[in-house]
């Protein structure tokens, strides 16, 4: 995968060719440690103390920044989104998986060993499912891409009835978020509920965070997020059910314009900032 990346990059630093580049940013998921660049574990790619810094650093001659991908996000969203105009901002990336970044007072917060910010693996219930990370019930099991299609297949073999299975033509493996999206739109059941269901969920997470850290914004990125208001509303009534109300009132939530890019985008603003 690294000598993947290596041409990638390669390639793109080619099309730039004349611009002046102070460093290469990466994002990677999973628990990152920035300084090093060491993926100490990425549940969802199977990495385990990878120094993908290092590894990098082999091929391409310009400093590298590694940081969790959730946190490039975070940072983007408060520099280009925000405008640094907020203080306290988390960004909540819904991918695959769930990716958590914060920034307080201005500043990437990391925590002691830059794992902070991993809202997908936080518990939501004690004696569920088995997470890559080894944990059990973490968030990012019951909402995430991966978590709504598995949601919607076991229903679907179950027997509910669904327009889901015709939008798909049978083929169940093809139902993602789109698909989905569309169906409640169309006024289907099942869809509607995993929506509602995933909002609920993301809203207790969210709500947890709020009381503790009280951001001014909460930024959504990713797949989910496309949703709109399927997610949205589910998501603003639990955390206003949930959280307190002065913290709940002040808390701005924001559906990212940069979506997939948020990260990309992050990355660089790091590395630009740190090697400039």
């Amino acid at each position: 995968m690294t000598a993947l990346i290596v041409e990638q990059a390669r390639a793109l630093i080619e099309t730039i060719r004349g611009s002046k580049i102070v460093g290469i940013g990466i994002g990677s998921a999973g628990d990152v440690e920035p300084f090093s660049g060491v993926i100490r574990m990425s549940p969802n790619l199977g990495w385990k103390n990878v120094p993908l810094k290092d590894l990098l650093r082999r091929g391409l001659k310009f400093p590298i920044q590694v940081e969790n991908d959730a946190n490039a996000a975070a940072w983007a969203a408060y520099v280009v989104e925000a405008k640094r105009k907020v203080s306290n901002l988390i960004c909540v990336t819904l991918g695959t998986g769930v990716g958590g970044g914060i920034v307080l007072h201005g500043k990437i917060f990391r925590g002691a060993t830059g794992s902070a910010g991993e809202l997908g693996h936080a518990t939501l219930f004690p004696e569920g499912i088995q997470c890559n990370c080894g944990n059990q019930g973490c968030l990012e099991r019951y909402i995430g891409v991966r978590a709504m299609a598995d949601e919607a297949r076991r229903a679907i073999r179950a027997g509910e009835q669904t327009i889901v299975t015709k939008l798909v033509e049978s083929d169940l493996s093809k139902i993602d978020p789109l698909i989905l999206q569309q169906a409640a739109k169309l006024g289907d059941r099942l869809a509607a509920h995993l929506w509602e269901q995933a909002g609920e969920r993301l809203g207790i997470g969210l709500a947890s965070l709020i009381n503790i850290l009280n951001p001014e914004w909460i930024v959504l990125a990713g797949g989910l997020s496309r949703a709109g208001k399927l997610l949205l509303e589910p998501v603003r009534r639990t955390i206003i059910k949930r959280a307190f109300p002065a913290a709940a009132s002040a808390a701005k939530l924001v559906i990212s314009k940069l979506d997939q890019d948020l990260g990309i985008v992050g990355a660089g603003l790091i590395a630009h900032e740190r090697h400039r």
